[in-house]
């Protein structure tokens, strides 16, 4: 189902809770300028008359019409970028872009004033907005936000002396389907797999080499021949901003796709047109930004060129003009650009920005004669300056073919939002064009599947919008990409039982007692009821909503392990395998596993470290990994040991603990003389030797 967007109401919410966290004083002051009361009221009265205040547009209007020229050019870049959240460094980097080099002075104007709010966690009232400023860590640190009603009256109110007439001209604008297109890709490309993120907000290397690989993503754009880095990994950071996502700890986890996509092209371009202020770590001629020193200026930027194009809507703007203006007024453009771009002031930054942004949005437009040059479109002018909405293009619902092969070929004259949504939950995209290709293939199916879509629905949505029927060879296999699906039983609650061992398994299937085999020792019953317990003899049961039980005894020689029948479960068979090889299982149940170097080394390779090795090992035996065990993992790392006469000395005490307590090497060593010395008798020297070899130590 689509995603609900936050609507006024939560906004108001939001504005109480922020001034429910000031002082009292300074929650007065804020609201007394907003309602202008004329009686003295209770604080919280006031708070609650002031935040609905901001949706009264007669009252906001009168509020904004005071404020000094610089808060003004603030809140009308704001309602520009219709994003609603910035930070203080943001909004410092924008007055002065505007022209206003007053520092702080307008932004706690208008915090003041109660047309922005601080993003606080404190638990301490703010008594001082400044000083809050100051506590939250830093001007990049510091966030506010602004109502969505006041931005929307200050696209009305202050941006009435921009509008212009425009002429017409021979220009090149495009569909608006681009981005769109590119963040369902990367949508599908990671909702299988949970992508991670550093402490840091950085991607890991597997994730960014995946992103920065995938050629669809980095495909370049119909209408611009120019070479812009990493589009793939812009494409995650613009989904994220725009919710495709959702932070669970350290991972992003795909959310279905939000309201704006069920409706028509306007609503998802205004959506990701606000949404790209918050993509942090992207520049147009850097490319991913990697580390935080390298944070880039691109909203800022963004925002004052979109004022500028704004300011006088009816003219051409050049790249150049527009970047001599940056290079002039904003605080840091220049100092994000490389040296090869400051010959030009950044004119090739604001044309990667132009080409890639917003003209793939719809929102600019370039000339096709020699002198060049940019202007906002219709659609532009209608979502930054309120003038008329262009026409809706005509609708061609009939857009696609499928093939017998099980590719889909899409024309874009026909495209929807909705339409790409609903593709993306269960065909592949391959090719991204003026037509655009995908494939039906099972993994993509089985997704869609699983995500809700019953297969009805996969075929209804293709027979409503394919230009023929779909050939009864796909039908086909699409049902049986299905029926393989279905055939998996999903039990709502189920009681596991685990066998000593594979015959007495076999013997309670005989029996009747159990019928659904899962592992060689573990099955239940057909309809996931608790079996007949008075057939069986029990002797003990698990809740797996509590901690792991120590269940399994070390012995001394530092590789055995012995697994107690009556306290293990069954997650210990998934876990210990990683750890040890399975020996045997004795008379009473017990099972033998022996911890060996390529055990240990496959752990690693899984990506277990020592810590987390020890960690499962206190959580089962009450111990750490063994010395023997440490002498698996590391003899390797110990390059050189040597022999002087009959003293062996090694790398470290550990080697030599795990040396002192491995049955293979133990029997070689006559005495230990200190931490990393030991006595060896001279015959069994070249036997030692060989052993500490396999191990991949090396002599000097």
């Amino acid at each position: 189902m689509p995603r609900k967007q936050p609507d006024h109401a939560e906004w108001t919410e939001r504005v109480q809770r922020a001034l429910g966290s000031y002082a009292e004083p300074l929650a007065r002051d804020v609201a007394s300028r907003l309602t202008k009361p004329r009686i003295a009221q209770p604080v919280e009265d006031l708070i609650e008359k002031a935040a609905e205040t901001l949706t009264n547009a007669i009252v906001v209007d009168r509020r904004l019409k005071e404020l000094s020229p610089a808060a003004q050019a603030i809140l009308l870049a704001l309602g520009l970028s219709r994003q609603p959240c910035w930070s203080v460094a943001d909004l410092v980097a924008i007055s002065a872009a505007r022209g206003f080099a007053e520092g702080l002075t307008p932004i706690l104007e208008l915090l003041n004033a109660g047309m922005l709010y601080p993003f606080s966690e404190e638990n301490k009232p703010i008594d001082d907005l400044a000083d809050w400023v100051g506590r939250s860590g830093g001007l990049l640190t510091a966030k506010v936000f602004l109502h969505p009603v006041v931005a929307t009256r200050c696209r009305g109110v202050l941006t009435a002396k921009l509008n212009g007439k425009v002429t017409s001209n021979t220009s090149l604008e495009c569909d608006g389907f681009d981005w769109p297109l590119r963040l369902a890709v990367v949508w599908q490309l990671l909702r299988a797999t949970p992508t991670k993120m550093t402490q840091s907000g950085q991607l890991f290397k597997r994730d960014l080499t995946r992103l920065q690989a995938e050629e669809v993503l980095t495909a370049p754009f119909q209408h611009s021949t120019l070479s812009v880095p990493d589009l793939g990994v812009l494409a995650f950071e613009w989904a994220v901003a725009a919710e495709l996502f959702e932070k669970q700890g350290a991972d992003y986890i795909a959310k279905p796709f939000s309201e704006s996509w069920s409706q028509d092209t306007t609503a998802i371009l205004a959506d990701l047109y606000a949404s790209f202020y918050s993509v942090a770590r992207w520049d147009p001629l850097r490319g991913y930004a990697t580390s935080e020193d390298q944070h880039p200026a691109t909203a800022t930027v963004a925002l004052e060129i979109v004022c500028r194009l704004a300011e006088q809507s009816s003219s051409w703007h050049t790249s150049r003009e527009l970047a001599e203006h940056l290079w002039e007024n904003h605080p840091s453009f220049s100092a994000y650009l490389p040296k090869e771009s400051h010959k030009n002031h950044g004119a090739n930054w604001v044309d990667a920005f132009l080409h890639v942004i917003l003209m793939p949005l719809r929102m600019v437009e370039t000339r096709r004669d020699p002198e060049g040059g940019y202007r906002l479109t219709a659609f532009g002018r209608h979502l930054l300056l309120g003038d008329v909405a262009p026409p809706p293009s005509t609708a061609f619902p009939q857009t696609l073919m499928v093939q017998p092969n099980a590719e889909v070929i899409l024309y874009r004259q026909g495209l929807t939002p909705s339409l790409i949504a609903d593709l993306s939950g269960f065909a592949k995209w391959k090719l991204l064009g003026a037509a655009c290709m995908l494939e039906l293939n099972a993994t993509e199916t089985y997704q869609g599947l699983e995500s809700g879509l019953s297969l009805a629905a996969i075929v209804q949505t293709l027979d409503r919008h394919s230009q023929r029927p779909v050939p009864p060879t796909i039908s086909d296999l699409l049902r049986r990409w299905s029926n393989k699906r279905e055939r998996i039983t999903v039990y709502s609650g189920a009681t596991l039982v685990e066998f000593v061992s594979p015959q007495d398994l076999e013997t309670a299937l005989a029996r009747g007692i159990v019928t659904v085999k899962i592992t060689d020792r573990i099955a239940l019953t057909a309809t996931g009821k608790a079996p007949e317990f008075q057939q069986l003899r029990l002797i003990g049961n698990r809740d797996y909503d509590a901690k792991p039980v120590q269940c399994v005894r070390a012995l001394d020689d530092g590789v055995t392990l012995i697994v107690d029948p009556s306290q293990s479960d069954i997650l210990l068979e998934a876990e210990i395998v990683h750890y040890a090889e399975s020996l045997h299982t004795s008379s009473n149940g017990e099972r033998k596993f022996q911890i060996t170097a390529s055990t240990l080394h496959r752990a690693t390779q899984m990506g277990k470290g020592l810590e987390e090795i020890d960690r499962w090992f206190i959580a089962r035996t009450g111990q750490p990994l063994s010395s023997v065990g440490r002498l698996f993992l590391f003899a390797s790392q110990h390059r050189t040991s040597h022999a002087n006469r009959l003293v062996v000395r090694v790398g470290t005490s550990e080697i030599a603990d795990g040396l002192m307590q491995w049955p293979e090497t133990s029997p070689y060593i006559h005495e230990r003389l200190g931490p990393t010395a030991m006595v060896v008798e001279e015959e069994k020297l070249p036997e030692l030797r060989k052993v500490l070899e396999r191990l991949g130590m090396t002599w000097e």
